[in-house]
């Protein structure tokens, strides 16, 4: 019993002393700043207070790339976020939750009191393949990607090249989203489409 009380005053004591480290290094007062985390920096860096940075978290931001997250905002364990060529933007009380993977080639905001679910994928540059005298690898778009505020995302969800989705959208768990979503509303399915209401039945 003893042990397991000193494993867990150890444990908390090298959070405290990762957690100062980061904070100096960034300017910043971190909620707290996961173990393994692995840091390939060489562009900007802004962050936010009170920001919780999960275990096992990959940052990589390339030379003339960005990468801002806004205060109070959550980065759950081993998401991977890869900022080149191009800005991430996740601004206040945004929630990206476990295993989900950022790419922000092309630009990538992501809205104030966002809800991001496990294993999500955000990929903001796509490949054409119109043309067949071009290779396939070499028709690259990079549109970006804007997410609205107060959007839910369910678990495993994509998000494609291009897209804008409105504010206060929820977005099924395993539906990919190919296209704009200009309206607020409950979308699901691959490619994701607007749950209608149910009408009520009329009583004869």
């Amino acid at each position: 019993m003893i042990f397991f009380k000193c494993l867990k005053l150890l444990n908390w004591f090298s959070a405290q002393c990762r957690k100062s480290i980061y904070n100096m290094a960034f300017g910043s007062q971190f909620k707290y700043f996961g173990r393994r985390t692995k840091l390939e920096i060489s562009g900007k860096v802004i962050i936010g207070k009170n920001v919780y940075i999960g275990d096992d978290v990959t940052l990589i931001v390339e030379s003339g790339a960005s990468l801002i997250i806004g205060d109070n905002s959550f980065i759950g364990e081993s998401c991977y976020i890869k900022c080149f060529g191009g800005e991430i933007e996740i601004s206040q009380d945004v929630s990206i939750n476990s295993k989900s993977f950022l790419n922000g080639c092309g630009g990538l905001k992501i809205g104030n009191n966002t809800r991001i679910g496990t294993q999500s994928i955000m990929i903001a540059s796509n490949h054409k393949f119109d043309d067949p005298e071009v290779l396939v690898k070499d028709q690259i778009t990079k549109q970006g990607i804007v997410i609205g505020e107060n959007i839910w995302f369910g678990a495993r969800v994509t998000v494609l090249d291009g897209v804008t989705i409105a504010n206060n959208s929820v977005i099924g768990a395993c539906s990919l989203v190919s296209k704009n979503i200009t309206e607020a509303g409950v979308y699901v399915g691959i490619p994701a489409k607007k749950l209608e209401k149910s009408l009520p039945k009329l009583v004869d």
